[in-house]
């Protein structure tokens, strides 16, 4: 995978031509995105659960209506986004009459920011070059403020986790995990407010391109470094001790306890009883259970929440708040 494709600027003044499409209203201004609901989030995500056929959380996100010049036009029809029932999200783009073409264009409807921060989305786009898919961070507040596209280079051939990790004077783009490319532009300036939004356009070339095109999003999440690091000094501190404590008993009691109380008797049976015990766990451990707040999890350890399996990134003692979805530099989606 090359990162030539790749955006090599991040939230400056350039934009891209389905930003510039989706964004502006037909008198050039930008008034239902840039009036902010209060305080920017430092937090975000959306695993697309729901109902078949059905629309997405209007909670999080606001489905854009404009028409773009060349015939396209962005509706809020569950025809061109909808959810598919197995977690995903499906935008359709479609071959309309006269020439026309139809598609959605979803914004988050708050504001995030993070100085230092993650964002993500797993992503399967169509084949074509007659289509533009995109994830993009826009940079909110400012009429004149850019745009980064992360998929301005996708592949086609299946899911995979387009990423951007960022801190001060420095941007890391990433595909499944793997490092494409680490930017450090002059002008970046990463601590200000932003939205994520997902669309799929019709490109200038059209031949070979078959339609209606769909491209499917199973997650979207977005984690600001600054907000993750008071919730770890808590965790570390309170829970730590109860967990302790029940860790305690269960060694020093099968030891102590049983081998002196029972050593002469039923020391044939004793042994084999907690010898069985201890190996018992070793082999539910690697089993995928049901997510919980206030438990120690060690990383490589497999969870699952909503009916997904995750697989444990960090060792970590879960808190209310710290579900799977909620925090993917924890938790990877398998």
């Amino acid at each position: 995978m090359a990162a030539a494709g790749l955006a090599t600027a991040i939230w400056i003044p350039a934009r891209n031509d389905s930003a510039d499409a989706s964004e502006r209203n037909r008198n050039g201004t930008n008034d239902r995105f840039t009036r902010d609901r209060g305080e920017a989030r430092g937090a975000f995500s959306d695993d697309f659960s729901g109902r078949r056929g059905s629309t997405v959380d209007p909670v999080k996100w606001v489905l854009n209506t404009d028409r773009a010049d060349n015939g396209l036009e962005f509706r809020e029809s569950t025809r061109n986004a909808r959810l598919d029932g197995d977690g995903n999200l499906t935008i359709v783009l479609r071959r309309e009459d006269r020439g026309e073409f139809s598609s959605a264009r979803l914004v988050t409807r708050d504001t995030l920011r993070g100085a230092s921060g993650h964002v993500e989305a797993r992503i399967k786009t169509p084949e074509g070059q007659g289509v533009r898919p995109a994830f993009e961070l826009i940079g909110s507040g400012r009429q004149s403020f850019g745009s980064f596209d992360v998929l301005t280079e996708p592949l086609s051939d299946d899911f995979h986790t387009y990423a951007v990790d960022w801190a001060p004077g420095e941007v890391v783009l990433s595909v499944d995990g793997q490092e494409i490319d680490r930017l450090t532009p002059e002008n970046l300036d990463t601590d200000q407010p932003f939205r994520l939004a997902l669309s799929l356009a019709v490109g200038a070339d059209r031949s070979g391109t078959g339609f209606p095109a769909r491209m499917q999003v199973d997650s979207v999440s977005f984690a600001a470094a600054g907000d993750e690091a008071p919730p770890t000094t808590s965790p570390t501190a309170e829970p730590t001790t109860p967990p302790a404590e029940p860790t305690t008993p269960p060694t020093t009691a099968p030891t102590s306890e049983p081998p002196t109380a029972e050593p002469t008797t039923p020391p044939a049976t004793t042994p084999p009883a907690e010898t069985t015990a201890p190996t018992t766990p070793p082999t539910t451990a690697p089993a995928a259970k049901a997510w919980a707040p206030f438990t120690d999890y060690v990383a490589g350890q497999l969870v699952t929440f909503k009916g997904v399996e995750y697989q444990v990134q960090e060792t970590h003692t879960s808190l209310p708040g710290w579900e799977p979805t909620a925090l993917p530099s924890l938790f990877k989606k398998l």
